[in-house]
């Protein structure tokens, strides 16, 4: 069930996306790294759940090659 959940959840994240411009995209997608990046410092390696990695590899699936690129490289850290 949570599974379920989580997915009509990001599902629901996406259709807020789509009226949004590009330049507040991208710049919610900096803001994000920079977040992600103080975290990383912060707090140990997460523990991910098989519903998060199964989320995080079809998401991946829908990037295109150079952001693929860029996330195996940042994972390898």
């Amino acid at each position: 069930m949570s599974l379920v959940y989580l997915v009509v959840c990001r599902l629901l994240e996406l259709l807020v996306l789509l009226p949004r411009g590009d330049a507040a995209k991208d710049l919610e997608i900096v803001v994000l790294r920079h977040e992600l990046s103080i975290l990383r410092r912060q707090a140990p390696r997460p523990a991910f759940t098989p519903g998060d990695r199964l989320l995080l590899s079809a998401f991946s699936r829908v990037l295109p090659g150079d952001a693929r690129r860029v996330r195996k490289l940042s994972r390898a850290r």
